[in-house]
């Protein structure tokens, strides 16, 4: 084991600045994905739209973020993590605020585009910077709590949003005058964030890697392919592909369901609690998939991860049958199943796909996956209006149709991580060793 450089430890003493930072960050981001449709019933009217022009306005929002994904996943592995930060996520947040001044559709489609641009840069930065602060003991820890923190930025918005849309016939102005210098803010964060070389967590390069000589092992178009080469990968991207589906319909529907009930104000509350667990859960597994690791490496988060489908499933289904009985199945199983959504994510699918990805491939690996996720939610709420509508409207019918079943098949697509996953992971130690005989045998760990 190398000794870990001055450097290094000046990194490690920073890491935890690096998560705060970009859970506030992630806070604003999930604030800002809810602000248009919490103003719209505001907005619509004060600009004279329609209401259901909201669908195209989210819906060009949606494309440009899953489009853009592959391009800032290269950027975050080809240029300076922490500048992309600062100037994209951050400083790009003025045109969330300049939405505030729009009075036509036609300025809130353009203004709403370059907004989206950059809505795809933060978690592919993220899942590589984070990889190379903490080793694979802590990475899950690290992601809850940034995820964590982002399932907040949502409950936050659920509470403040509405009341500065109401202070007056153009309060909802304030909502994105607030988002907009909120995310120039947390740009400002990054300045002093800690932004390793590639690979600088990895035991088995650790203390050797250096900012001047990472270039060996830079991001190149070349390697593209060789992500595809990675069985997990694959796994992992249609289970979670598939998993995503149940989630994204569910969130997407949650308000109008829950009104169709008739709720009233308690569809918050149960949207809270929803969420709530969501944010719990990532902490909560989070911290027990490093535990695991420590003690189980080979198998530890996959079997976690296994056990929350499987209980995820049931909690979900009772969630929407039971909806129609009461306030309080709907509490009961909304915890539920928001703590055995997050039992997958940052617990396990994280730090499983970290250790299968070069380090110099992480940030394209992690946005190569999104896009196709969030493509294939975002299809299946598309059709899931549809669907309610050769339903007769019933909207509880929908979500048993398109909830549980993709739920199933996400749970068995789990399975075989348990037969890839040690070989990839082990082929990832295989390149890390080999790097490191080279920068032995070539002097530059001195």
């Amino acid at each position: 084991m190398t000794e870990t450089t001055p450097a290094a430890n000046s990194f490690a003493k920073r890491r935890w600045y690096t998560v705060f930072a970009l859970s506030v960050a992630a806070f604003v981001d999930s604030s800002e994905n809810q602000t248009l449709a919490i103003l719209w019933p505001k907005m619509y009217l004060s600009l004279g739209l329609r209401v259901s022009q909201l669908g195209p306005v989210l819906g060009i929002s949606d494309l440009i973020r899953t489009l853009t994904l592959p391009l800032w996943g290269w950027a975050a592995d080809r240029f300076s993590r922490k500048t992309l930060l600062i100037w994209i996520t951050g400083i790009w947040g003025v045109w969330t605020l300049a939405i505030a001044f729009v009075q036509s559709l036609t300025q809130l489609f353009l203004v709403r585009i370059l907004a989206s641009l950059g809505l795809g840069v933060l978690w592919p930065a993220a899942f590589s910077l984070l990889s190379d602060l903490f080793d694979s003991r802590d990475r899950g820890r690290a992601a809850g709590v940034m995820t964590a923190v982002s399932f907040s930025g949502t409950l936050a918005s659920f509470f403040i949003l509405p009341i500065l849309a109401g202070l007056s016939p153009e309060g909802w102005r304030y909502g994105f005058i607030l988002m907009g210098l909120v995310s120039v803010i947390s740009g400002i964060l990054f300045v002093f964030i800690s932004d390793p070389p590639r690979g600088s967590a990895e035991p088995e390069i650790r203390g050797l890697v250096s900012a001047e000589r990472v270039e060996r092992y830079s991001f190149r178009i070349a390697d593209m392919p060789s992500i595809a080469r990675i069985r997990t990968w694959w796994v992992l991207l249609f289970q979670q592909s598939f998993d995503n589906i149940g989630m994204a319909v569910v969130y997407g529907w949650s308000f109008t369901w829950l009104d169709s009930l008739n709720l009233g104000d308690s569809a918050f509350m149960v949207v809270g609690l929803l969420v709530l667990g969501t944010l719990l859960g990532h902490l909560g597994f989070g911290w027990l998939g490093d535990q695991l690791e420590r003690k189980y490496p080979t198998y530890g988060r996959a079997a976690m991860a296994q056990v929350g489908l499987i209980v995820s499933l049931p909690a979900l289904s009772l969630f929407i049958w039971l909806g129609n009985r009461g306030l309080a199945p709907l509490l009961i199983f909304g915890l539920l199943s928001g703590l055995g959504l997050s039992s997958v994510d940052t617990g396990a699918r994280w730090p499983i796909a970290q250790a299968i990805l070069r380090p110099e491939l992480r940030a394209t690996g992690r946005a190569a996956m999104d896009m196709v996720v969030g493509a294939v939610g975002s299809l299946a709420v598309a059709l899931s209006g549809r669907v309610v509508e050769l339903m007769g409207g019933d909207v509880t019918s929908m979500l048993l149709l398109l909830v549980p079943l993709p739920k199933l098949i996400g749970m068995l697509l789990w399975a075989p991580v348990f037969w890839t996953y040690p070989a990839d992971r082990a082929a990832l130690h295989g390149l890390l060793l080999q790097r490191r005989a080279e920068l032995v045998e070539t002097g530059e760990g001195q």
